[in-house]
């Protein structure tokens, strides 16, 4: 009867077979290992090969499971021999190359099964592990930060290529090459080796946080892949510009990502945890509660936009009828200056939209209206458009990744963002007009001049106690904490603002036009005797 069950049973992934096969293991108390299989990787093919995501999926053309016996027990029987058990499965791919069939299955034990020895030798998970790392590693690590050489040791374990992994810590390791500081915590799945959610940061990130803690957004990406989510955490630079302070990479319905992402971050920059005065989350962020034990000097607010869009799709599902007063009355209802003109807005809702739709809105909406009515907005972030940014940010992601990016992909993307992005957002036109406004026209000449060097210039950066170091291959420059000041010849000769200066500003998300760099040479201003 065991033979039956398993006998040509079809399985469309490793990891469903592995699954299986513990559960069954555990049920009858059976021990197995591989004693020999064919990776697909390594096959040569007479005919068409298999598609790569078959490859990845099945993993093997062929795999032998055997007792854990079957080189005979370590006592000999009566007449002085040892025995080996015969029981055995066999697995192989399908004529059509798309799945694993159990082709064999002889599962007569010749010894008696213990179940203490199963309890002590089992390990689930066991299947999945032998094509990677140890499960074991996997369980230890995750959830927990890692570093360069912990990368490097789970480098040294991996057996194969196996669910993106060796991808993911190749990339990893590439990260704490050039950016030692940087923050990374890992989550496998359970008994499995999976990477199930991947939180970083680079010591860049972790600086413009220090910097600009006063208000946060955090959202999720539409359309990365089928397979992960991505979370991205920006603050607001001194130029009103959204920029990345953290990313989390994760499975598809993996729960509490607010929790999880703002506790990481507050473990890698603790500083920001009382500093942080507003938190903006997109409409289907889950667990606000959340942000009060993490963030506990925040307030909570929902972008406005997004709010509209998903009361007008609510309202049209809940059957209201076309009504070109129903959109307007959704943004006056969001866009209230005063409690009396939201009471006003609801009161009209009431009277054209149907019943359902106005019990939807006071079990969701109503109780929730100070976080997304702007009479009630953050002071402060009543002059930041927070949907405009973070629509802006979903462009830039979607312009910098990949089609259907693996996770190793998507990681390379994200970083590559990092490195001179501020440059091509540059307005050199614009900032010259502005000096030119406030300047002599010598000046003004010179400090457009320093503008396009700080564009098209391959600098290094360094933060240091003092302030800012600057490489530009082959001198280094020193520049104080506020970035007005530069050691190099050009500023000491002029005082005027260097590109190392701008350059730096740049990155760091200080504003490029700032009189206050005019400050030790009055004479450059207009007006000036």
């Amino acid at each position: 009867m065991e033979e039956d069950e398993l006998q040509e049973k079809e399985f469309f992934s490793w990891e469903e077979f592995s699954a299986f096969f513990d559960a069954w293991c555990e049920r009858r108390k059976v021990l197995f290992f591989v004693k020999n299989s064919v990776p697909l990787s390594k096959c040569k093919w007479a005919t068409a090969p298999p598609r790569p995501d078959v490859v990845e999926a099945l993993k093997y053309s062929s795999v032998r499971l055997v007792c854990k016996d079957f080189r005979g027990s370590s006592k000999p029987d009566q007449g002085g021999q040892h025995k080996g058990c015969c029981a055995s499965i066999v697995l192989k791919m399908s004529p059509k190359k798309d799945r694993l069939i159990v082709t064999e299955c002889q599962l007569a034990h010749n010894h008696a099964l213990c179940p203490i020895e199963f309890a002590y030798y089992f390990k689930k998970g066991y299947l999945m592990a032998n094509s990677c790392l140890p499960v074991r590693t996997t369980n230890k690590i995750s959830k927990q930060f890692v570093g360069g050489p912990d990368v490097r040791r789970l480098l040294s374990y991996c057996k194969s290529r196996d669910h993106g992994v060796l991808d993911v810590l190749t990339v990893l390791d590439g990260l704490f090459a050039s950016d030692p500081n940087a923050k990374v915590k890992l989550v496998f799945m359970e008994d499995k080796v999976i990477v199930q959610t991947i939180f970083f940061l680079s010591s860049r990130m972790m600086a413009l946080s220090r910097r600009f803690p006063l208000m946060l957004f955090f959202d999720r990406m539409v359309g990365l892949n089928e397979e992960f989510d991505l979370y991205s955490v920006l603050c607001v630079d001194g130029v009103g510009r959204g920029r990345e302070v953290a990313y989390c990479l994760t499975q598809r319905e993996t729960p509490d990502l607010l929790r999880f992402t703002l506790a990481s971050l507050v473990q890698s920059v603790p500083e920001v945890k009382l500093q942080v005065r507003c938190i903006t989350l997109g409409v289907e962020i889950a667990h606000l509660e959340a942000v009060k034990e993490l963030l506990p000097n925040a307030r909570v607010q929902i972008c406005r936009s997004q709010v509209l869009e998903t009361l007008f799709s609510k309202a049209q599902e809940l059957g209201a009828a076309e009504d070109e007063r129903i959109w307007p009355l959704l943004c006056r209802l969001a866009a209230a200056k005063s409690p009396a003109a939201y009471q006003q807005a609801v009161q009209e809702m009431k009277a054209i939209l149907p019943q359902r739709f106005v019990r939807y809105f006071q079990r969701h909406w109503q109780p929730r209206s100070e976080m997304w009515v702007q009479f009630w907005a953050f002071e402060t972030a009543r002059n930041v458009n927070a949907c405009e940014l973070l629509k802006q940010h979903q462009r830039r992601l979607l312009a910098a990744l990949s089609p259907s990016p693996t996770v190793a992909q998507c990681m390379l993307d994200l970083l590559a963002m990092q490195v001179g992005s501020e440059a091509h957002e540059l307005d050199e036109g614009e900032l010259a007009t502005h000096y030119r406004a406030i300047c002599k026209p010598e000046p003004a000449g010179l400090i457009e001049e320093e503008l396009g060097f700080a564009r098209h210039g391959r600098y290094r950066f360094q933060e240091t106690a003092e302030g800012y170091l600057l490489h530009d291959g082959l001198s280094e420059f020193a520049m104080d904490q506020a970035l007005t000041r530069c050691s190099c010849s050009i500023y000491t000769s002029s005082l005027l603002p260097c590109r190392h200066l701008f350059a730096t500003r740049l990155r760091t998300g200080l504003a490029l036009f700032d009189p206050g760099l005019l400050h030790r040479n009055q004479a450059a201003l207009l007006g000036a005797c």
